[in-house]
């Protein structure tokens, strides 16, 4: 009897700690998938990468308003009216790359701002459109009315229809999960030769001309005087 139950005892002892391995692991999931959590990063596919995690709350039916906060040195607010959602949500506030966004495709530009938006309801990506659509605003000196906003469409960056610019902002409404960024264009001033007068000016160039008409006028007298002398007049 002793051999015997010397020889179970191991067998117990391992199916119960299977079974506790399985409670936990099974906890745990359950714990996953009930409880809120910054989303996975944005697929490698998107330029700039839009994973760094810069703020993420929970938002109900009532809406509210994130920020004003900084992503990337942008001063960023996002408002969520009243209604847009029918239960609480977790929205996630992600700050690219914008090295890696560089031009995002449009030739001249460069990228001086960035947002990503992603919504999770229970743990999961916010299935469709939202009720109503939000409100996101950057604020920068970089942005000029000349900028461009651009959104990811899944393969591209293309220009974002419902965005507002004016020097020093650009806001911009969305009903689905967006990356946005922002393009200045990279153009700059002509180059100037160092030492030039402007053309409007022209002051040296009359102090020039008065001195060759003088330096003339003082030429020919002198030579009239040559003549006269040879000439005895």
């Amino acid at each position: 009897m002793m051999r015997w139950m010397r020889g179970i005892g191991p067998r117990i002892a391992t199916v119960a700690l299977g079974s506790a391995a399985m409670l936990v692991t099974g906890a745990g999931g359950a714990l996953a998938s009930s409880g809120y959590g910054p989303p996975a990063p944005a697929a490698p596919s998107v330029p700039g990468g839009y994973s760094a995690v810069v703020t993420s709350q929970t938002i109900g039916p009532a809406g509210g308003k994130i920020g004003p906060l900084s992503v990337d040195g942008i001063t960023t607010a996002l408002t969520v009216p009243f209604g847009a959602f029918p239960a609480s949500v977790q929205i996630t506030l992600t700050a690219p790359n914008l090295a890696a966004v560089s031009g995002a495709g449009f030739a001249g530009h460069r990228a001086v701002a960035g947002v990503g938006i992603q919504v999770q309801e229970r743990g999961a990506v916010y299935p469709g459109t939202f009720l109503k659509p939000l409100s996101l605003t950057m604020s920068s000196s970089s942005i000029t009315a000349s900028s461009v906003v651009v959104v990811w469409n899944g393969s591209v960056f293309v220009t974002e229809s419902s965005a507002s610019l004016a020097a020093g902002s650009a806001t911009v409404t969305f009903n689905h999960d967006p990356n946005f960024a922002v393009l200045a264009p990279t153009g700059t001033a002509a180059s100037t030769i160092p030492g030039a007068t402007g053309a409007t000016t022209g002051k040296p160039f009359l102090g020039e001309a008065l001195l060759a008409g003088l330096l003339v006028l003082l030429g020919a007298t002198g030579l009239g005087y040559a003549r006269r002398r040879r000439t005895g007049v």
